[in-house]
């Protein structure tokens, strides 16, 4: 299915802030942007609960996300799978490729389910 092209660059602009420190950990943001089911699948495997994201300590996040590989797709109506893949600029962790689920929620998008897994480059 075709994403409409807002709804797409909406989800990208979404999707990218939650690599910037100043709005992964400005917890009232969080709190609008997570579904209240969110879950999360880091990179290490390790699961995280909605709670816990919103817990997070505040540290510096340095990574790229490549443009080339973001993709925003309606997989059902309303519901909206985005992917791409984060390079670490300043990290001991390596790439990921990383999907998100976004639902509509009205005039606006909640992340309901991110995974991440190890990339190889």
């Amino acid at each position: 299915m075709t994403l409409d092209p807002i709804a797409a660059l909406t989800l990208q602009a979404l999707e990218e802030s939650m690599w910037r420190t100043e709005t992964r950990f400005d917890r009232a943001y969080m709190d609008a942007v997570l579904h209240p089911e969110f879950a999360e699948v880091g990179r290490s495997g390790r699961v995280f609960t909605r709670d816990e994201v919103l817990d997070m300590p505040h540290v510096e996040i340095r990574v790229d996300i490549p443009r080339e590989s973001f993709s925003a797709v309606e997989i059902a109506p309303g519901v909206a799978l985005v992917s791409y893949q984060t390079v670490p600029t300043e990290s001991l962790h390596g790439a990921a490729h990383r999907a998100s689920i976004w639902l509509a929620d009205g005039d606006r998008w909640l992340l309901r389910y991110h995974h991440g897994t190890p990339a190889a480059l």
